[in-house]
């Protein structure tokens, strides 16, 4: 084989190991179980919907009692200095009074947030109406901490924290319709700011209207999520 035979088989050898890949043709979102697939949100960390423009048929909502569930670390008071120094005083509020806070807070929240989105809230099912459910889960409030009676001022960067889950389905079938996912922290500032009830009440509830504004908001853009097919 002589050189010029040779320069063009290496040519053709080097031209096949270096063909440029074709592009993957694109799958469409798979559905879970519950028939919901997860959608891209820049308001919370995790959205699913159903395919579709079901959502469309729906501007009643019916909101059930919010669920609420505390940190354990909260509850048992084993956090920050009281790792070291258990109290023994009774704490601000107890358990049972912060859960019951907090569920009319994040229902209030959420009532405000869909009306101001254009659905109508309503209290009972219908061929029309979404069924929402909302959950708190592991709540930490962070003020007052403290181990003595003799602190009288505290400091904290973050108000408290806190993982919020909405289920909608259909009233009527109780067919999943969309689910949102979001762990929300209340942060005040990057520098330490005074600690006490009514200012960390003030926070949380300022996070659950902005989660749940952003809620109404995901569910009410029937048509920018509508090419889910």
């Amino acid at each position: 084989m002589n050189r010029t035979s040779l320069a063009a088989l290496l040519f053709i050898g080097l031209g096949a190991g270096c063909a440029t890949p074709q592009p993957e043709t694109p799958q469409a979102p798979q559905a879970g179980a519950d028939g919901l697939v997860a959608v891209r949100s820049g308001r919370v960390d995790q959205l699913f919907l159903r395919p579709g423009n079901e959502l469309a048929g729906y501007r009643k909502v019916l909101l059930d009692p919010v669920a609420v569930e505390l940190d354990r670390d909260w509850v048992s008071q084993r956090h920050g200095n009281n790792y070291r120094i258990q109290p023994s005083y009774p704490r601000y509020k107890g358990p049972e009074e912060v859960t019951q806070e907090t569920a009319a807070a994040v229902s209030s929240s959420l009532a405000k947030a869909f009306r101001a989105s254009g659905f109508e809230i309503v209290e009972a099912p219908g061929a029309d109406v979404m069924r929402v459910s909302a959950k708190v889960s592991d709540l930490f409030i962070n003020a007052p901490d403290i181990v003595s009676p003799g602190y009288a001022k505290n400091l904290t960067r973050d108000a408290g924290d806190a993982y919020l889950a909405l289920d909608a389905r259909d009233s009527v079938s109780g067919r999943a319709l969309a689910r949102v996912q979001h762990h929300a922290i209340a942060r005040e500032t990057p520098r330490g700011n005074y600690a006490n009830d009514p200012a960390n009440a003030l926070w949380m509830e300022t996070l659950f209207q902005r989660w749940a504004d952003n809620c109404a908001a995901e569910l009410a853009q029937r048509d920018a999520h509508a090419s889910l097919k």
